[in-house]
Formats: C-alpha cells, structure tokens, sequence
C-alpha cells in the first residue's frame, strides 16, 4: 500500500459517524493495513462504530480487519460532574476506554484539590466489561489518594429503569488495614453516558466511608 492509500483510507475512517480521529500504523511488510487506532466521540456505542469502520474497509478498499488490530479510543473529560464545596470529596476530571480484540482498558482520573490520581483496570469487551472496568479504575484511583489505606471490589454493576430515567447501582467492598470488610452501596442517575453514571455511583458508594481517611 502507498502513501496515498494510507491517507485516502484515514480520510474515509474520519467520515464515520462517532469517529473524531483515526490514524493507520503500516504494517511491517508494507502489505496490510496494520495497526487502526480510531479516536471515538464521547458517548459513542463503540460496537456501532466498529461495524460501520469493518464495512467500510471491506465495501470499499476490499480490506479485512482483524480484531487484534484495531484500537478504539475514547478520551472525554467530564465536566457533568459539579465541584464539591471545597474540594471536599473527589470528583472525575477525565475518562479514556481504549477497545482492542476482547478486552477494554478503562483509565479514570480523579481530582481531589490540587491533586490528580489516575486508575487503570482492564475487563472484557462487553457492556458489562466496561461498566465494570471504569467502577474498578476509578476505585484504584481513590486507593492512591489514601495511600492504600483500605482496597476496594466491585462486586455488581446494575443498570435499572426508574421511571424516565435510569439509574446505576454499584455494590463495592471495602477491606480497611485493620481487617474490617465492609458491602458498602451507590447509585447515580443516568445523564447522558451510563459509563460515567457507573463511575459517580461507584464514588457514591465509598465517599463516605473515605472523607476521614482523606488528607
């Protein structure tokens, strides 16, 4: 494939509703498409976009996909979320999901005053996958605020109509030091985006319990 192959298919991949970016990584031998890293809108159905990116390159420049090759990419910050009267309680600043083959990787960062903490957790590339995977990060963004004062588990994530709206439950144990074991309970209701929805809801759930161990 030539340059201007590279840059006709990345022009197309930019056309897609719900990509924002795309870029193509040449493969080492110069005859496939190699790697497909596609930045994705906030919000976007990820499974949608990647259907309407494999027809395109199949309809159009005859190309197969392999899933181990594709990246899905969604860096949004998030300012849905109010500040807390002084900076009191930690509040979400950014989510990134990058979708690759069967996994998702979700990184959530928190801001807590002057400080940012990021938590990484990895899940499977489903639905349930990935509101698991941003409840979990952003837990393991809080264990670095206490200093690993206490570890957190997510242990279910529910999606339940209420009324109009939705609303998110996330259930999390929390084991402290001491050896005390905790179920502890959260919701928050569906805005736009059940992914940040799943992740106030886990904040809910610990807030609480977490303000006294808070510097």
């Amino acid at each position: 494939m030539t340059v201007a192959d590279y840059a006709e298919i990345v022009a197309a991949l930019r056309a897609v509703p719900g990509v924002a970016e795309a870029d193509v990584e040449p493969d080492d031998e110069g005859g496939g498409l190699g790697l497909l890293r596609l930045g994705l809108s906030p919000g976007v159905d990820e499974v949608q976009v990647a259907t309407k990116v494999g027809r395109l390159l199949r309809e159009r420049f005859g190309l197969g996909v392999d899933a181990e090759r594709v990246q899905l990419i969604e860096d949004a910050p998030t300012p849905e979320v109010p500040e807390q009267p002084n900076g009191r309680r930690p509040v979400i600043s950014r989510m990134q999901l990058v979708s690759s083959g069967l996994d998702v990787t979700a990184t959530v960062s928190l801001s807590y005053r002057a400080e940012t903490v990021r938590g990484e957790s990895t899940g499977s590339a489903t639905q349930t996958g990935v509101h698991r995977a941003v409840a979990t990060a952003a837990l393991r963004a809080l264990e670095q605020l206490v200093d690993a004062k206490v570890r957190f588990e997510v242990d279910q994530v529910e999606v339940t109509p209420n009324g109009r709206d939705r609303t998110v439950l996330v259930s999390v144990t929390m084991v402290s030091t001491g050896g005390s074991t905790d179920r502890l309970t959260g919701s928050a209701v569906v805005r736009e985006d059940v992914r940040q929805a799943t992740i106030r809801a886990a904040l809910d759930a610990v807030n609480r319990r977490l303000e006294p161990l808070l510097p």
